[in-house]
């Protein structure tokens, strides 16, 4: 029988998750102090509760998600035969439900901006990180001969 999933290590997969989130982590943090710069106030309504989105939220809820995207990346790299197709997919299809939150949560068009970047940026970093690396080992067993 031949398997066309991923053969490379957990191991392997799992090193890159820390640095894929720690990357965007950072980018989150230096685009969030750009922003902060520029005038977006960060205030947010959510649940009919107001609040501003700080940079230590915003760069810990970009380290968390990608923890948790870079384990879903691990999973699927495990059980698939593309694992960088399929999980491209689903983190695009996660980015836009999450682009949702801000057009309804702020009311400073720069706030709006801002958030959406932020969601991007990390979104970008886990990518940029992680794409290259899943699909590099895959178990060509079957021969064209």
């Amino acid at each position: 029988m031949t398997s066309t999933a991923s053969t490379r290590p957990t191991a392997a997969i799992a090193r890159l998750v820390i640095p894929a989130a720690l990357a965007a982590a950072v980018a989150v943090l230096v685009v969030y102090l750009i922003f902060d710069a520029a005038g977006a106030d960060f205030e947010v309504t959510m649940s009919g509760d107001q609040s501003t989105v700080t940079a230590v939220q915003a760069g810990l809820a970009a380290l968390l998600v990608s923890l948790v995207g870079g384990t879903v990346a691990l999973l699927i790299a495990r059980r698939t035969a593309r694992p960088a197709r399929t999980f491209a997919t689903i983190v695009t299809v996660a980015i836009v439900l999450l682009l949702v939150g801000p057009l309804v949560g702020a009311d400073q068009a720069l706030t709006v901006v801002a958030l959406e970047v932020l969601h991007l940026i990390a979104a970008a970093a886990v990518l940029l990180v992680i794409l290259p690396r899943i699909d590099t080992d895959t178990d060509t067993t079957s021969t064209d001969a």
